[in-house]
Protein backbone atom coordinates (compact mmCIF):
# COMPACT_ATOMS: atom_id res chain seq x y z
CA UNK A 1 0.00 0.00 0.00
CA UNK A 2 1.56 3.43 -0.98
CA UNK A 3 1.65 6.50 1.77
CA UNK A 4 -0.71 8.37 2.10
CA UNK A 5 0.15 11.98 -0.04
CA UNK A 6 -0.71 15.25 1.76
CA UNK A 7 -3.52 16.00 0.17
CA UNK A 8 -4.83 11.84 0.42
CA UNK A 9 -8.45 11.83 1.31
CA UNK A 10 -7.93 12.13 5.19
CA UNK A 11 -6.20 15.22 4.92
CA UNK A 12 -9.45 16.18 2.78
CA UNK A 13 -11.77 14.79 5.58
CA UNK A 14 -9.94 16.80 8.31
CA UNK A 15 -10.30 19.87 6.34
CA UNK A 16 -13.61 19.38 5.70
CA UNK A 17 -14.67 19.04 9.73
CA UNK A 18 -12.30 21.09 11.04
CA UNK A 19 -13.09 24.12 13.39
CA UNK A 20 -11.69 27.35 14.43
CA UNK A 21 -10.55 28.05 17.10
CA UNK A 22 -12.98 29.59 20.83
CA UNK A 23 -10.42 32.40 21.20
CA UNK A 24 -11.51 36.24 19.94
CA UNK A 25 -10.20 36.94 16.21
CA UNK A 26 -9.43 40.32 15.44
CA UNK A 27 -10.67 41.93 12.09
CA UNK A 28 -8.87 43.04 9.64
CA UNK A 29 -7.68 46.73 9.61
CA UNK A 30 -10.48 48.00 7.24
CA UNK A 31 -13.26 45.51 9.19
CA UNK A 32 -12.12 46.99 12.37
CA UNK A 33 -12.90 50.26 11.89
CA UNK A 34 -16.03 49.30 11.08
CA UNK A 35 -16.91 47.48 13.93
CA UNK A 36 -15.10 50.17 16.23
CA UNK A 37 -17.14 52.96 14.52
CA UNK A 38 -20.23 50.64 15.54
CA UNK A 39 -19.25 49.93 19.44
CA UNK A 40 -18.24 53.17 19.66
CA UNK A 41 -21.70 54.59 18.73
CA UNK A 42 -23.19 51.90 21.12
CA UNK A 43 -20.85 53.26 23.64
CA UNK A 44 -22.42 57.04 22.79
CA UNK A 45 -25.88 55.69 23.08
CA UNK A 46 -24.98 54.14 26.50
CA UNK A 47 -26.44 50.48 25.09
CA UNK A 48 -23.08 48.27 26.11
CA UNK A 49 -25.28 46.15 28.28
CA UNK A 50 -28.34 45.34 26.07
CA UNK A 51 -25.62 44.92 23.11
CA UNK A 52 -23.75 42.92 25.11
CA UNK A 53 -26.41 40.60 25.86
CA UNK A 54 -27.71 40.38 22.66
CA UNK A 55 -24.15 39.55 20.60
CA UNK A 56 -23.41 36.89 23.76
CA UNK A 57 -27.35 35.25 22.53
CA UNK A 58 -26.03 34.95 18.78
CA UNK A 59 -22.59 33.10 20.06
CA UNK A 60 -23.94 30.03 19.51
CA UNK A 61 -25.55 30.78 16.05
CA UNK A 62 -22.39 32.96 15.12
CA UNK A 63 -21.53 31.52 11.95
CA UNK A 64 -25.46 31.45 11.01
CA UNK A 65 -26.04 34.80 12.02
CA UNK A 66 -23.34 36.16 9.38
CA UNK A 67 -25.04 34.01 6.90
CA UNK A 68 -28.23 35.55 7.66
CA UNK A 69 -26.94 39.15 6.91
CA UNK A 70 -25.41 37.90 3.92
CA UNK A 71 -29.00 36.96 3.10
CA UNK A 72 -30.40 40.17 3.47
CA UNK A 73 -27.62 41.97 2.09
CA UNK A 74 -30.07 43.49 -0.91
CA UNK A 75 -32.50 45.27 1.89
CA UNK A 76 -29.93 46.71 3.80
CA UNK A 77 -28.64 48.35 0.90
CA UNK A 78 -31.20 51.47 1.47
CA UNK A 79 -29.55 51.75 5.23
CA UNK A 80 -26.14 51.05 5.34
CA UNK A 81 -23.64 51.18 2.43
CA UNK A 82 -23.24 47.11 0.50
CA UNK A 83 -19.86 46.88 1.14
CA UNK A 84 -20.00 47.72 4.70
CA UNK A 85 -22.94 45.40 5.56
CA UNK A 86 -20.85 42.50 3.84
CA UNK A 87 -17.63 43.39 5.08
CA UNK A 88 -19.54 43.02 8.80
CA UNK A 89 -21.74 39.71 7.83
CA UNK A 90 -17.87 37.83 6.77
CA UNK A 91 -16.78 38.92 9.74
CA UNK A 92 -19.74 37.75 11.87
CA UNK A 93 -19.06 34.11 10.28
CA UNK A 94 -16.38 33.61 12.07
CA UNK A 95 -16.23 31.85 15.26
CA UNK A 96 -14.13 34.19 17.41
CA UNK A 97 -15.85 37.63 16.52
CA UNK A 98 -18.72 37.90 18.77
CA UNK A 99 -16.10 37.46 21.93
CA UNK A 100 -14.17 40.07 20.65
CA UNK A 101 -16.68 42.71 19.79
CA UNK A 102 -17.42 41.97 23.23
CA UNK A 103 -14.15 42.62 24.55
CA UNK A 104 -13.52 45.16 22.67
CA UNK A 105 -17.13 46.99 23.88
CA UNK A 106 -15.81 46.37 27.22
CA UNK A 107 -13.02 47.90 26.39
CA UNK A 108 -14.05 51.27 24.75
CA UNK A 109 -16.79 51.27 27.55
CA UNK A 110 -13.60 51.33 30.20
CA UNK A 111 -12.38 54.46 28.10
CA UNK A 112 -15.01 56.56 27.82
CA UNK A 113 -16.25 56.34 31.62
CA UNK A 114 -12.40 56.74 32.13
CA UNK A 115 -12.69 59.90 29.80
CA UNK A 116 -15.56 61.31 31.42
CA UNK A 117 -14.14 60.99 34.99
CA UNK A 118 -11.24 62.77 34.00
CA UNK A 119 -13.37 65.59 32.97
CA UNK A 120 -15.44 65.82 35.70
CA UNK A 121 -12.52 66.54 37.93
Amino acid sequence: MAAESPSGWRARLRHAFAVESDGPVEPAPSVRAIVDELLQRVVKRRMVVPASMLLESWRPMGAVSGQMMHALTPFTGVVIEAHVWTALASYMEKRGAIPWMVDRLAELESQSSAAERASSD
